[in-house]
């Protein structure tokens, strides 16, 4: 049983729980990318996340502005390894059992808790573009997707995602 579609996601949670217990109204935690926020900043402004351009450069595609969420990305641009000019995923596909082959890039999911946001990402991932926008639509999931495509990246956002974040 792998659970590293979730334990991250379930930490920041528990975090989350933690500080709220206390009294504590306003926060960002992040763990190795899963990110849970409450309230906005304390200047009054929301707080500013940025989506990682799926090339492994560190690079920004585009930035948020949210409070009360739990956010969580899945991609393949940084665990892979690549042997007689195939690449391997590290999200593997539950039907297959062997890595995705799609070319989804990336998917970013915004929910009430970063366990569900982290399960979500994950799963929309193995199940690629197309399969990924009919499930994230039918189930009402604010979802951005990055393909990769031969002239570079192509974006969509769920219209959930839309209204959260006005795009």
């Amino acid at each position: 049983i792998d659970l590293s579609a979730i334990a991250k996601g379930h930490g920041v949670d528990r975090a989350a729980a933690y500080l709220e217990n206390r009294g504590v109204s306003r926060y960002m935690i992040e763990v190795g990318g899963e990110i849970r926020l409450k309230g906005p900043k304390p200047n009054g402004k929301p707080w500013r996340i940025a989506i990682e351009r799926p090339e492994g450069l560190r690079a920004v595609y585009g930035v948020l502005s949210l409070t009360d969420a739990g956010i969580a990305t899945s991609g393949d641009y940084r665990n892979y390894f690549e042997r007689d000019g195939r690449r391997f995923s590290h999200t593997i596909d539950p039907l297959t059992g062997y890595p995705i082959t799609h070319d989804l890039a990336s998917v970013t999911v915004l929910a009430a808790s970063t366990a569900e946001a982290d399960g979500w990402a994950t799963a929309l991932m193995a199940m690629g573009p197309q399969v990924g926008r009919e499930v994230a639509e039918r189930e009402g999931l604010a979802v951005y997707f990055i393909r990769k495509t031969p002239d570079g990246f192509e974006d969509w956002a769920s219209k959930a995602f839309g209204k959260r974040v006005g795009k």
